[in-house]
């Protein structure tokens, strides 16, 4: 065979050879176009169920959770404080009573007893003894008086002082937290610049409740400037 003829073989087999390989390459690119086409509706239908997966626990999480605030209070504040007025009513009625009925058997008792003038009770004659025991009884029927007004309170409203905890202990300890955070500091006080109702205990309304908080603030306000101690 002649050279010519050889070369015209040679060019006529890479000729051959590209084309195969550009059916190829092109029966490639085709593939891989259908196999995208065909993951992609599957994609983006596990895009919304996700979605809907994720919307649905976050709302089951939400309805759940306990309410914050006072939105978990058995009571309101208005309700409560006209029930802490009343029980204070209760408590303030109750001292009278007992305040007499401690006078009256410390009175009994002690005025029958019989007294020698001689006998002296450390160093102190049984008359002046007798007189101290009797308002010591008086003392205690006043300080006893407020536990039986609040107890007879409680006995009044059942719904209220019973379980566990009962609602007005729930409302009494959200509402000395907040008296607690918002006092004033006690170191400041002195003789000449008290403390403003410190335990909060004028506090009956939700408007006496705001004057507490002005009274505080002024309070602070003037601690702040100076108050001069006793020694100064």
């Amino acid at each position: 065979m002649s050279r010519p003829a050889a070369m015209l073989a040679k060019r006529n087999v890479l000729g051959a050879d590209i084309k195969r390989a550009g059916l190829s390459a092109r029966a490639f690119s085709s593939s891989i176009s259908s196999n995208a086409t065909a993951s992609g509706p599957s994609t983006s239908s596990a895009g919304p169920s996700r979605a809907a997966s994720s919307s649905s626990s976050s709302t089951s999480s939400a309805s759940t959770a306990p309410p914050a605030g006072s939105d978990s209070l058995p009571l309101t504040w208005t309700k409560y404080l006209g029930l802490r007025r009343q029980r204070r009513s209760w408590s303030t009625l109750a001292t009278v009573p007992t305040t007499l009925t401690g006078l009256a058997l410390g009175g009994s008792y002690f005025a029958n007893l019989e007294a020698d003038p001689t006998q002296l009770i450390m160093g102190i004659e049984p008359a002046f003894v007798y007189g101290g025991a009797t308002v010591g009884c008086m003392i205690l029927g006043y300080l006893i008086g407020p536990t039986i007004g609040s107890s007879l309170f409680s006995l009044t409203h059942p719904a209220l002082s019973r379980g566990n905890p009962a609602p007005l202990e729930v409302m009494d300890r959200e509402f000395f937290s907040r008296i607690k955070k918002n006092r004033v500091d006690p170191s400041f006080q002195s003789v000449n610049n008290p403390a403003p109702d410190f335990y909060g205990e004028k506090i009956v309304s939700i408007a006496k409740y705001r004057r507490w908080l002005r009274d505080q603030a002024a309070y602070k306000r003037k601690a702040m400037h100076g108050v001069p101690t006793e020694d100064q």
